[in-house]
């Protein structure tokens, strides 16, 4: 089982204004009006496991931020054209690299829209910059989808392994992300297992020992859905952060 990913981000949200403590110009007086912009970008992340619909918060990770700085003349601002032209790369930079690629033309028409506005403001008459932010924020979310395919648990076993596979999990993570299960062949009693996620896995061997499991036995499941003696899993991803039988990576340090 190998697994692609694909990234979104459906809640981006922007506000445009003019600051009212400006920042320090980076550009020298110039001779005709202009426009000096901020944009500023900060999501946050999740991933989304299809197989298992579940979602993580990467709060280890932290959120992404980006910035980038231009000035332009006002009268860019004036032809929608040469305003996309000029404003289209900067936003693309900074949304390509947070992984995720978005329309981002209602957030150039409000730069457009609010600059017009400000430069008719009687507090910017008689000024050479006009001076003015726009701050994007939101969720990316990583979906990871599984594509079935052959694998080996011999060749698993030989690349973690290798120099580049033994890297442990992260402890936290494995503590996170890794869920109590109970093997069951039929049906669950809801009262049995209380401390249990009410959660049932239809498994017989567990890869890593070999051996069968009990029925109504607790285990541990990774976000990949592979199911695994709890004390089994645990020791394996003290030495290698990848799933035994598809690669699937948990963090790392």
């Amino acid at each position: 089982m190998a697994f692609v990913s694909t990234y979104c981000c459906d809640d981006l949200q922007h506000v445009v204004y003019q600051p009212r403590l400006e920042p320090v110009s980076r550009y020298p007086t110039p001779r005709f009006v202009q426009v000096e912009l901020t944009i500023s970008l900060r999501v946050d992340r999740k991933c989304h496991y299809s197989l298992n619909d579940q979602f993580i918060d990467l709060e280890d990770e932290g959120p992404f931020s980006s910035e980038e700085f231009l000035r332009f003349d006002l009268d860019v601002l004036r032809d929608h054209h040469r305003a996309y032209q000029v404003l289209a790369p900067v936003l693309g930079r900074l949304l390509v690299a947070s992984n995720v690629f978005l329309t981002f033309d209602p957030i150039i028409d409000d730069i457009i829209r609010h600059g017009l506005k400000i430069e008719n403001w009687a507090s910017n008459r008689g000024r050479e910059v006009l001076i003015l932010c726009a701050e994007l924020w939101g969720t990316v979310v990583e979906h990871i989808e599984y594509q079935e395919e052959a694998v080996l648990l011999g060749r698993a076993l030989e690349e973690s392994a290798s120099e580049s596979g033994m890297v442990p999990a992260k402890e936290s993570s494995v503590k996170r992300m890794l869920k109590r299960v109970r093997v069951e062949a039929g049906e669950c009693d809801q009262k049995a297992g209380q401390n249990i996620k009410k959660r049932l896995v239809k498994v017989e061997d567990c890869v890593i020992c070999l051996e069968e499991f009990k029925v109504g036995s607790v285990a541990l499941q990774m976000p990949c859905s592979h199911t695994f003696h709890g004390d089994c899993i645990e020791k394996w991803l003290k030495q290698s952060h990848y799933c035994p039988v598809c690669r699937f990576e948990m963090p790392t340090e």
